[in-house]
């Protein structure tokens, strides 16, 4: 009979940068297709791309009874906080993204009438996000490589990028944020790299060495988190230094969210999770 039967399996740690953090995983049926995460009113809120829906957890990772059916969604992709009043939620097979209320209501959409087309809104996009003019940016990265500016009344209004490998140009755009330079960062997946735009869409610079950039996301001192399919979770100073990195657990780190506390949330897949990186005193070396 083994003696450690009983034994308590110790708990993980990883670090980014000067902070340390404590693993959990939160694993549940409810959590299966898995494919974004953010942070709304003091909740998490998971997008299931399978049989689409938000389901609710609560910050420490306790799954609340609260789910809310997307019936307008075929496939869902990219979920992201606008303000404290509306979520975005990108459609990617039903080619579509839809502003959702506090109640989860539809209360907007900027869709192509299930036209999808290549080179025009839109054909397969995967993330939206909204810039501090009010403007919002689309990543239409599966069937296009682009990214489509639309202005604060959803009206289109111009469109960069092309397929390619060349600076400005892209191979899958699956994910998108602005940084605290106002610059936005585009994670250009199968180019191996985030490059960075200014708010007109003019190329002002890129992060390499990353493998399948997946998620984008800010910490609340302005780092920028980028996970791969290392799998990993890079963390970048805002002048670009690499300052950080740690092992995701899944195969696929799909989505990432920050709460203001430093809570790092990501969107698991194979297996289907959320996992939360808990802000930890350092360890002391002396």
């Amino acid at each position: 009979m083994s003696g450690h039967s009983n034994t308590k399996r110790p708990m993980a740690y990883v670090t980014l940068g000067q902070q340390r953090y404590r693993v959990e995983h939160v694993s549940d049926t409810t959590l299966s297709g898995i494919t974004d995460v953010t942070i709304f009113n003091d909740q998490i809120v998971v997008l299931r791309r399978r049989a689409p829906e938000l389901v609710m957890l609560a910050l420490d990772g306790s799954i609340l009874n609260q789910r809310a059916e997307l019936p307008q969604f075929i496939c869902g992709h990219g979920l992201r906080v606008i303000d404290d009043n509306q979520l975005v939620a990108t459609d990617m097979d039903g080619h579509k993204i839809v502003l959702l209320d506090a109640q989860i209501r539809e209360i907007a959409r900027m869709d192509c009438k299930e036209n999808p087309a290549f080179g025009r809104p839109f054909n397969h996009p995967c993330d939206c996000v909204r810039g501090a003019d009010g403007r919002y940016y689309v990543a239409d990265g599966y069937g296009n490589s682009t990214v489509h500016i639309f202005d604060v009344n959803l009206r289109h209004l111009e469109t960069f990028g092309h397929p390619g490998i060349e600076p400005g140009a892209f191979s899958t755009p699956h994910s998108l944020i602005f940084d605290t330079q106002d610059r936005l960062c585009v994670a250009d997946r199968e180019n191996n790299r985030v490059q960075q735009f200014d708010a007109e869409g003019r190329w002002v610079g890129q992060i390499k060495g990353v493998y399948k950039p997946m998620a984008l996301a800010l910490t609340p001192d302005g780092m920028l988190l980028v996970s791969d399919q290392t799998p990993r979770l890079s963390a970048y100073a805002p002048d670009g230094q690499l300052i950080g990195r740690c092992r995701t657990f899944s195969a696929y780190a799909h989505g990432l969210a920050v709460h203001k506390d430093g809570t790092i949330v990501i969107a698991e897949m194979n297996p289907d999770r959320v996992t939360l990186l808990v802000p930890a005193p350092n360890a002391n070396w002396n």
